[in-house]
């Protein structure tokens, strides 16, 4: 059941991923800054049944606003209301990672390690899948998410490929962009060609169709048209606001190899959100202005730990698939007068 209470807007946020780095930043002290969201409410904790999660890596919104999710480990599609309570579930394929959802209800999820992308019904019916390993038109390397455009077309992060690619929601190539390196449209270039690690990781649009595009690698997002031409970039590796470091630790307490931007949506003022291996979802304009962040490792309300997918609702409330916490957080981002 849908649990927690308000986040104060006393809020600090610590720039720590998969271990505590004990470095906090003091919101309120930024006078410029906006307040901090609004905790909503919460859902999920992991297992197996009905409404528990195992790596929900995914999250989108459908028809009347209901929350679908993803699981990597559980491989299935959970569907919500906007409150949490469970709806019903349908399993898929394995190695499911983002997911999409059409107007008719149709479900759309990207099948990392099987480099294919799979279209199914509201029920959970596969209608078709498409692409293998390579590097053609059509092939994936780790296809670990998909996002529907305001275009209807359905836009693939090809991980491994280090692009974008454009497909009909029927499986029909349209269009690439992107290439491995380190220059502005380029992704992944200090991962190896093909590695688990390049980007980009998720897509996401706003109001005029310009596509915006996370690499955790190159600690970046970058803003392209929806043809693909190269606009803009922002981020770091810091801790700074908006800064998607430092990386996580391990287990064994040495830093990650590899950290950064995850997750991206944006909101009805054009205002672009993004989630990171340092337990922060942060909001900038969309020319990579910071406007304020959520966040901070650890299990509380408005505490993350390596969230990855968020999404936007038709009232303006935030998602966010906080994974390795199991769970779902709803937050409130309308900006108080």
């Amino acid at each position: 059941m849908p649990s927690g209470s308000a986040v104060s807007r006393r809020q600090f946020i610590a720039t720590s991923g998969w271990g505590a780095f004990g470095v906090f930043l003091a919101l309120e002290s930024r006078a410029a800054e906006l307040p901090p969201p609004r905790f909503v409410l919460q859902w999920g904790k992991n297992g197996t049944a009905a409404g528990e999660f195992s790596a929900n890596v995914g999250i989108a919104v459908g028809k009347n606003d209901e929350i679908y999710t993803c699981e990597f480990r559980n491989r299935r599609v959970q569907r919500f209301t906007p409150e949490g309570k469970f709806l019903g579930m349908f399993a898929v394929q394995p190695h499911p990672g983002g997911i999409a959802v059409d107007a008719n209800g149709n479900v759309y999820v990207g099948h990392w390690n099987d480099n294919k992308v799979a279209a199914y019904s509201s029920t959970g019916k596969l209608l078709r899948d498409w692409g293998r390993k390579g590097t053609g038109d059509g092939e994936f390397q780790l296809p670990g998410s998909v996002a529907l455009g305001p275009d209807r077309l359905l836009y693939v992060p090809d991980q491994g490929n280090s692009r974008v690619q454009k497909f009909t929601t029927d499986g029909k190539f349209v269009d690439k962009w992107g290439n491995h390196g380190k220059g502005p449209g380029q992704f992944g270039g200090n991962q190896a060609p093909g590695g688990r690690f390049a980007g980009p990781q998720f897509v996401a649009f706003d109001s005029v169709g310009n596509v915006y595009a996370t690499d955790a690698d190159l600690k970046r997002v970058q803003k392209f048209t929806s043809d693909g031409k190269f606009l803009a970039h922002w981020g770091s590796g810091g801790s700074e606001p908006g800064g998607f470091g430092p990386p996580p630790l391990q287990k064994n307490g040495k830093p990650a190899p590899v950290g950064g931007p995850i997750g991206i949506c944006v909101d009805g003022q054009n205002r672009v959100w993004v989630s990171a291996t340092n337990s922060r979802v942060q909001q900038f304009a969309n020319d990579g202005k910071y406007l304020r962040a959520i966040g901070g490792l650890g299990v509380n309300p408005g505490q993350f730990h390596v969230p990855h997918a968020l999404a936007i609702d038709s009232r303006g409330f935030l998602y966010v698939a906080d994974t390795m916490n199991a769970r779902v957080q709803k937050f409130d981002v309308a900006v108080s007068s």
